[in-house]
């Protein structure tokens, strides 16, 4: 998410000073890449990148390719062989993969599809990103875009009508299945196939507590480009000169009403570490009720069973769903002692619980690294 926060600052500034650039969005792959459809990067006029598309490999070739068509160039599909055999060449990682790079110009004074994804960030809502990826030559759809937003609000423009049907008939499933899909359409001049990026709301972590083991917990989780919300007994001011690295800081005074002061979505994560037993209780009691995904306790097991036994005690309506999200003690068994050790094993399994993997090391992995997009 920091990646794409630095992109969209300098697409701004772009704009703002009336300068086109160039934007690379990987459409589809082949094998095995360092990056997954959908992922971008932006290139300046003088060359300067934004972003990757690979693991350092293919940055400095898409530049080239794209830089020319700053004057006046149509959108082009590049392919490019990860394969060991081009490791001679000097491109290939040993990904033994095939990459499709879609390069296009952005026009000076505006954002391209860049705008779309920010509109997702902002309001914190999802949205259905649709990129004609592959199009019968002469067609001209190729780099066409519908933006679908999750409450059916629709921007952008797709020339063939029946092509935007299809789309919009299509984004329910798509919503639904929650992940970018690549789907192939029947159009007037030929199938094409259409990259269907689910764009979502910021990863917004809040952590309860103010105490000097909240900093690294706060620090790590900036420099994976989170949003940080602070939620401590110290007025907000304080908060702020305290933890100045967070993006908002929230006065709470009876943990009780926390519902009523903390903004809780589907992507909002929430680490409790007060060190005080009671205040931790009932905040753990409103938020595995609230829409949040991962609930982080920090203290021994024993405690967390105790909450556990009083709250089911207390409250018959809580289930083992709500009892699901609920992580104490937080964080992986990385062999922790120091606060940023254990920062960096409590920001670690909230990244694994959001993208439902099982932190494993990844040679013990069956299969892929990444899952494959699905294509239909």
């Amino acid at each position: 998410m920091k990646e794409l926060a630095d992109m969209l600052a300098e697409a701004h500034r772009l704009r703002e000073a009336g300068r086109p650039f160039a934007l690379a969005t990987v459409v589809k792959i082949n094998g095995s890449s360092y990056r997954r459809p959908g992922a971008r990067m932006l290139i300046t006029p003088e060359g300067t990148t934004y972003g990757t598309i690979s693991g350092g490999c293919l940055e400095q070739e898409v530049a080239q390719q794209a830089l020319p068509l700053l004057e006046g160039g149509q959108p082009e599909v590049h392919t490019f062989d990860l394969s060991d055999d081009d490791l001679i060449l000097g491109f290939g990682i040993g990904c033994d993969g095939t990459v499709h790079v879609l390069i296009e110009p952005i026009p000076a004074g505006t954002m391209g599809p860049l705008a779309w994804v920010e509109r997702g960030l902002t309001n914190r809502t999802r949205g259905l990103l649709a990129t004609v990826s592959d199009a019968p030559a002469g067609s001209g759809l190729l780099g066409q875009r519908l933006f679908i937003a999750d409450d059916g609000d629709a921007d952008g423009a797709i020339t063939e009508p029946a092509v935007a049907t299809a789309l919009h008939d299509a984004a329910p499933e798509v919503f639904a299945a929650n992940r970018s899909q690549i789907r192939t359409i029947a159009a007037e001049h030929g199938p094409i196939d259409v990259l269907c990026e689910i764009v979502k709301p910021p990863v917004r972590l809040t952590v309860f507590g103010d105490g000097h083991d909240v900093h690294p917990v706060v620090r790590i989780a900036k420099s994976l480009g989170w949003q940080v919300t602070l939620v401590g007994r110290k007025p907000e001011d304080e908060l702020a000169a305290t933890f100045p690295e967070a993006d908002a800081h929230v006065f709470l005074m009876n943990p009780e009403d926390v519902r009523d002061h903390v903004d809780l979505d589907a992507r909002t994560p929430a680490v409790v570490m007060n060190h005080n037993y009671m205040r931790d209780k009932t905040l753990i009691h409103h938020l595995l009720t609230a829409p949040g995904p991962y609930v982080g306790a920090l203290g021994p097991s024993h405690r967390t069973e105790r909450i556990t036994d009083e709250l089911q005690a207390e409250d018959p309506a809580l289930t083992d769903a709500h009892f699901d999200k609920l992580h104490g003690p937080v964080g992986l068994d990385i062999g922790t002692e120091t606060p940023q050790e254990i920062a960096l094993a409590i920001v670690a399994e909230v990244q694994a619980v959001l993208h439902d993997r099982s932190a494993q090391k990844l040679r013990e992995r069956d299969g892929t690294i990444h899952e494959r997009v699905p294509t239909g």
